[in-house]
């Protein structure tokens, strides 16, 4: 250590280049928080609207087929003319 002192290599540390500043990214512009949360709002309401509807006519099915059930029916698949099936309370009386 003395001897780099006494040549004067401590001193060539000083003549080194400066490092680089840290890269800062710029601030994100005023407003862009309110967009994301519009998005993800909208994202929200397009998935759990469709899921909430789909569990409703799902319930609303379940309690059908029990009320057909109890009532000594037996709930089938009705084919129609247009290709979209329904369901119907088949019962031995009828």
């Amino acid at each position: 250590m003395i001897a780099a002192q006494l040549l004067g290599l401590t001193a060539l540390a000083f003549l080194a280049p400066i490092p680089a500043e840290r890269y800062q990214p710029p601030e994100p512009p005023r407003g862009v928080g309110w967009a994301v949360f519009a998005v993800a709002a909208l994202l929200l309401v397009v998935t759990v609207v469709p899921l909430s509807l789909a569990l409703a006519d799902k319930w609303a099915m379940d309690a059908h087929a029990a009320e057909c059930r109890a009532s000594g029916g037996r709930f089938a698949a009705s084919p129609s003319a247009t290709g979209r099936g329904g369901y119907r309370c088949d019962r031995p009386d009828r």
